[in-house]
């Protein structure tokens, strides 16, 4: 019988775990708990080694994109920009080296081993034609009864105290139910844990030169205005272990 890990080993082309070199406890944490997955470690960009200022010179960042989506704040952070420019970094590596199915992880996930056997009955629910898959999210989890009032009521009066959605975006708010495993991918957080293929690469990378977005918040955009068509398993096969309190104080933020 093969291990859980080894569902993912033999389906994807290419698995890649963003981290830094000076993260040692974070890298150490992912080779004990990610043992026998064939992942490598793809290093992104530090913000003690550069500045906002710096990447806007070098054409990385734009302040004028990042205010056409954020009311506040009205600046990205320096490790925002560097966690979203590291996934920028692997979407030109998945398309330099034409990767067809590529799973891309943080250092800071953390496996659910129960769902995980679940994962060679999703990937054949997946339309030929899809481009994103989270293995892990959160938020705006379930269509229920609740969140259909609540998309309702955000589409008649769209408004967000952070972020500039438009009525599009919230009509595509909640995920939908696709098949039993999967569902079509609505506006989530987090990009720990989620799949790729070289078109989909291909896309998010149109939009991230500058960069104008948070990563997860690019996933979701691109998602709810229908130019990338991604989808969610509904069984979380990752979790992301700095979404819980006291749960990996040792690491230090990235």
């Amino acid at each position: 019988m093969k291990s859980s890990f080894q569902y993912l080993n033999d389906y994807f082309d290419k698995i890649v775990v963003l981290t830094l070199p000076r993260l040692t406890d974070r890298i150490a944490y992912i080779n004990k708990t990610l043992e026998g997955l064939n992942f490598e470690f793809f290093f992104g960009t530090d913000k003690e080694k550069t500045s906002i200022e710096e990447l806007k010179e070098q054409g990385l960042y734009s302040t004028a994109l990042y205010r056409e989506f954020y009311k506040k704040p009205t600046e990205i952070s320096t490790g925002m920009l560097c966690c979203a420019l590291g996934h920028v970094s692997i979407y030109e590596y998945i398309i330099e080296n034409g990767f067809q199915r590529t799973l891309v992880l943080e250092d800071d996930v953390e496996p659910v081993y129960k769902h995980l056997p679940k994962f060679p009955v999703l990937t054949k629910e997946l339309p030929e034609d899809w481009e994103l898959l989270y293995l892990g999210y959160e938020k705006n989890e379930t269509l229920g009864i609740r969140e259909k009032l609540n998309r309702f009521m955000l589409t008649k009066l769209p408004h967000h105290t952070q972020l500039k959605i438009s009525r599009e975006i919230f009509r595509n708010y909640y995920p939908v139910p696709f098949s039993p495993h999967i569902a079509k991918a609505g506006f989530h957080d987090c990009c720990h844990a989620y799949a790729l293929t070289l078109e989909g690469a291909k896309k998010l990378l149109k939009h991230s030169k500058p960069v104008g977005f948070h990563p997860d918040n690019l996933l979701s955009y691109l998602n709810c205005t229908g130019q990338l068509n991604g989808y969610i398993s509904r069984l979380k096969l990752f979790n992301q272990l700095s979404a819980f309190v006291n749960k990996f104080d040792s690491l230090t933020a990235s």
